[in-house]
């Protein structure tokens, strides 16, 4: 199989496999799906969907925002179980241990993210190209870091910084392949949502932030598993394996 073919193969598998999380291990997505759908109960019954004006007004709601915080929780913590999940299933281990998390190169990436983003808290006084430039370069520059961070998440104890700035290009590039164009789809879908939910009956408009709920937790489910399968790329997921029940 060509480069490109094999790469569309595992695109595919990753985002059959996100929807496969649903059966396979429904409480992942469910750390974000709980907070959203309480936050949405809230914003019912604070008649923050009535009206366009109600809506912008009630955005900063306190109540809205405490509830949405633990939504924002909710989300890296099932994106995290996600990935964890397909990791520890392909190890033999149980789904939900973390015994075998990889610190050293989760923590060096996380520094490497750290100190990229330096630079762009700096009051230095650069012209709005140069700081443009020099936030693309930072940017690029951390990526190995993120996949670094991935790789501790998912165990590779000997994928060291090394291996992510002479492999991680790819891997990065992967990653994104399988996660972006879903979450980007996934994203203008939960936006749409809130636009139409505006001023309709209550019967459709817990039905509208339901689905979102689920639309919510799909999001979790494509970013932990494209994370993964990005990782480890196309040829290392099995289809058979992957697809048991």
């Amino acid at each position: 199989m060509s480069g490109l073919g094999s790469e569309l193969r595992g695109f595919g598998l990753s985002l059959r496999d996100a929807l496969r999380v649903f059966r396979l291990a429904p409480l992942a997505p469910l750390l974000v799906m709980v907070p959203e759908f309480v936050q949405h109960a809230a914003e019912i019954r604070l008649g923050m969907f009535a009206s366009d004006e109600a809506f912008r007004t009630l955005a900063q709601d306190p109540t809205r925002w405490a509830y949405g915080t633990a939504k924002l929780v909710g989300l890296p913590l099932a994106v995290l179980f996600t990935a964890r999940f397909w990791a520890n299933r392909a190890a033999g281990r149980a789904g939900w241990t973390l015994s075998d998390i990889a610190w050293r190169p989760l923590a060096l990436g996380f520094l490497i993210l750290v100190l990229c983003s330096l630079p762009g808290s700096l009051p230095l006084g650069l012209a709005p190209s140069a700081s443009l430039a020099i936030g693309l370069g930072l940017t690029l520059l951390s990526l190995p870091g993120v996949v670094l961070m991935i790789a501790g998440i998912l165990g590779h104890r000997t994928f060291g910084l090394r291996d992510a700035y002479v492999r991680g290009w790819s891997k990065a590039l992967r990653i994104a392949l399988y996660i972006a164009p879903p979450w980007l789809f996934l994203q203008l879908l939960h936006e749409a949502n809130h636009t139409a939910v505006l001023g309709q009956p209550d019967a459709l408009v817990w039905g509208l932030m339901a689905f979102d709920t689920l639309v919510v937790g799909l999001m979790a489910a494509v970013a932990g598993t494209g994370a993964h399968h990005g990782f480890i790329g196309p040829r290392a997921i099995n289809p058979e394996e992957v697809s048991a029940s």
